[in-house]
């Protein structure tokens, strides 16, 4: 116990250190996680960090189970499997063939091919999540492929504690996993959220039943012999419940990640160590296939999909790092003494490695993705954007309205009602079916694409009226060489003035437009021109047209 709890101490105590340095300057935090890592490194024992580091994995995994989205993944899930099962399985065979090739037996290359396959759900997530209202498509379709993924990695660790850890197999424990999983379905739609209901309000209470579903979900793994990640990824799924009242409770359990996050980066810059020839050697091979083909291939299919370049592309660079499932995976097998020392570090120098280029391509996915565009790769991936636009020929003075996802289709209907001809551009295959079906004019395409604002005629266009929740797409509008009037939508007050004196005709701030609108059906009931209930039916009015 003494040695743990030193460890933590020490782990915090440098990590708080370095944090400071890093806020002064500005600059991203993982890094200096790592690097206080490897100063922890020197002085605590790596069995010490071996655990805190399993225990620090299975709670972020807990953690993103949490914040799924399962209506997005069920909405993308045909897809999302494709793409997630297509990537891991090629990308996992291409790296076994060159880890045999390079020397190593079947089960070594198999533990290279695991890393190499599995992307993470963690660093990713950090950056996906955020306080906007409207999420764009990319952000929803990287979340329902890393859940793919991590449902992957759950059938990994079952089957090598299964079939390689274990003395003699055991298949039953696919089916206790199974078990597992579907008594936290159950707790999710019928349980969890009666029980939340009660507790709403009381943010103690309810960080204290998350903690006691991860743990008691933990214990039923370790009692049915299966991975604590296992139990970990179950209670996950118990809590993570679409109901609004159980919004309070994410939010609680957002505090955990803060204690558990830094456990899990500074563990793995303790467990680097300088790497031999042969170490690099590996590690050369996971890097260029976490951050080159991972990224490339999702973004090929996602192109042949249907999706348009930028969202295939920023989706692809969610995935350019290694998944805490194959940190994990290494660790197991470490402590197994089934995996060759030079592979396991080359697997915790691919980690470190990735998870700094991570913070990177995070912060200026969208600066890369224009770049990949201006150098070609898009149109090699195959995305062409005239074969899916319809525009009437000499149209004039119309309207072009772009993402009508979150918002558009009032836009449309005001058009509409002026006899204004529109022009809708759009990026979600998705919500470009009705487009097709309820529009005369549409592209699909980037707003970042010069060729789609020849298709919708920018030039004779009387206004073009953005309603996307990306800060990037908005700023590529207003970066257009023209004097159409361009009206963006904004999910900050500060940036509504900003993209004003940029040249923004008028900025769309939804929040404020909703808190005017309540404050007019306020009025009017005050003044007695409108009933309590006819009150409460334009309430749930507005709330349905935010979540539009």
């Amino acid at each position: 116990m003494y040695e743990i709890l030193f460890a933590l101490t020490l782990i915090f105590v440098l990590a708080s250190i370095l944090l400071i340095v890093a806020a002064q300057k500005g600059l991203p935090v993982i890094p200096f996680y790592l690097l206080a890592g490897i100063v922890a490194g020197a002085v605590i024992d790596e069995t010490e960090l071996l655990d805190l580091a399993q225990w620090g994995i299975a709670f972020l995994v807990f953690l993103f189970g949490v914040h799924v989205d399962f209506e997005s993944v069920r909405e993308r899930g045909r897809i999302s499997v494709a793409v997630g099962t297509a990537q891991a399985l090629l990308v996992g065979a291409l790296t076994f063939g060159v880890g045999t090739l390079l020397g190593l037996d079947a089960l070594n290359a198999a533990y290279v091919a695991i890393a190499a396959a599995l992307s993470s759900s963690l660093v990713a997530t950090s950056y996906l999540d955020g306080i906007r209202s409207a999420r764009p498509t990319y952000e929803r379709l990287a979340e329902s492929i890393h859940f793919t993924e991590d449902v992957i990695g759950v059938l990994v660790i079952l089957g090598l504690s299964a079939f390689v850890y274990a003395e003699t197999p055991a298949v039953e424990q696919f089916g206790v996993a199974a078990g597992l999983l579907a008594l936290a379905l159950l707790i999710r739609y019928v349980v969890f959220h009666r029980l939340t209901a009660k507790l709403r309000g009381d943010s103690e209470v309810l960080m204290l039943v998350g903690i006691s579903f991860v743990v008691g979900f933990i214990a039923l793994a370790e009692l049915a012999n299966l991975s604590i990640i296992v139990g970990a990824f179950a209670a996950g799924i118990a809590v993570a419940d679409d109901y609004p009242h159980s919004l309070e409770l994410v939010d609680t359990v957002d505090d955990l990640e803060d204690f558990f996050t830094p456990i899990l980066f500074v563990t793995v810059g303790a467990l680097l160590t300088v790497p031999s020839p042969e170490s690099l050697g590996y590690t050369a091979v996971l890097l260029a296939a976490v951050l080159v083909v991972n990224p490339l291939f999702v973004a090929a299919i996602l192109v042949r999909s249907g999706f348009d370049g930028r969202t295939a592309i920023l989706t692809g660079l969610t995935l350019d790092q290694l998944s805490v499932f194959s940190l994990f995976v290494a660790i197991e097998a470490l402590a197994a003494e089934t995996i060759a020392r030079p592979v396991f570090d080359a697997i915790v120098l691919a980690a470190a490695a990735t998870m700094v280029v991570a913070t990177y391509t995070g912060r200026h996915a969208d600066v890369i993705a224009r770049r990949l565009r201006d150098r070609g790769v898009v149109d090699a991936l195959g995305e062409s954007v005239d074969d899916r636009a319809q525009v009437a020929d000499g149209i004039t003075d119309h309207v072009i309205v772009v993402d009508v996802e979150h918002g558009g289709w009032s836009a449309l209907e005001a058009c509409d009602a002026l006899d204004r001809p529109v022009v809708v551009i759009e990026d979600n295959p998705a919500t470009f079916e009705t487009i097709q079906d309820e529009c005369d004019n549409y592209v699909y395409g980037d707003v970042a694409d010069e060729r789609v604002w020849e298709l919708a005629r920018l030039e004779e266009a009387a206004a073009v009226v953005s309603l996307t929740p990306e800060r990037d797409r908005a700023e590529a509008i207003l970066d257009l060489e023209t004097d159409v009037p361009r009206i963006v939508r904004v999910e900050e007050t500060d940036a509504a003035e900003e993209f004003v004196e940029r040249g923004a005709a008028g900025a769309i701030y939804p929040d404020a437009i909703a808190a005017e609108r309540v404050g007019d059906d306020l009025e009017a009931l005050l003044a007695g021109e409108i009933s309590r209930e006819e009150f409460a039916e334009r309430g749930r009015r507005h709330l349905e047209r935010a979540s539009e």
